[in-house]
């Protein structure tokens, strides 16, 4: 793993790149702009780091994170939680900052172009863990989201893990989430060069 350095920084073992690092600097020169606010680091990546290293995933567990930008949090959960990670965002453009990323971490993530919205009770099957922040940031996300978590939590997904700096749309979900799947809303608070704050949304589908 990359060790910190002027234009590095390094939070829960994960080494992120500042806009100054050459190898960002190079990337941002040769490929095409992001979309849907997938343009930088979001810090709710690590309220959920600290959550999973306090609450660490079943080994090989099968992890989905949706909308996962430049995937600090699959990162983490490949380097340290021995997850088999698959990284989804609607936005290509993203990947090559996640790949980036994950090359100064030494670790593989596989990667999928999609819209979570669309995707199937059979396709949310196929993974143990669902993990994502910073993803409902509109109001017009809260009903999409919350029918994606309805059909994961049919499909048997074991634990859907959500992070969130306390957006109104995200609460919407959250309170209907407790309503009808037993969610926990869990108040967390991290520093990293800054402070962050906001909760977890966890749902265990026994």
């Amino acid at each position: 793993m990359s060790a910190p350095t002027p234009h590095s920084q390094q939070f829960y073992g994960v080494t992120s790149l500042l806009a100054a690092h050459p190898d960002m600097r190079r990337l941002k020169r040769r490929t095409a702009a992001t979309h849907l606010h997938g343009n930088k680091l979001w810090g709710s990546a690590y309220l959920l780091m600290d959550y999973l290293q306090e609450n660490p995933l079943p080994l090989g567990s099968r992890v989905l994170e949706l909308g996962c930008g430049w995937g600090l949090a699959s990162i983490y959960c490949a380097k340290y939680q021995q997850a088999a990670v698959t990284a989804l965002d609607a936005d290509p453009a993203v990947f090559p900052y996640l790949s980036l990323l994950a090359e100064h971490n030494q670790v593989t993530i596989n990667t999928l172009t999609a819209d979570f919205t669309a995707f199937s009770t059979e396709e949310l099957g196929a993974y143990d863990i669902i993990i994502a922040s910073d993803i409902c940031f509109w109001d017009e996300m809260s009903e999409t989201l919350f029918n994606l978590i309805d059909r994961a939590v049919n499909a048997g997904v074991k634990q859907i893990i959500i992070a969130d700096p306390h957006r109104p749309p995200f609460i919407d979900v959250a309170e209907a989430c407790i309503d009808e799947f037993f969610a926990e809303l869990l108040p967390r608070e991290v520093t990293t060069n800054r402070r962050h704050r906001g909760s977890i949304l966890l749902i265990e589908n026994a």
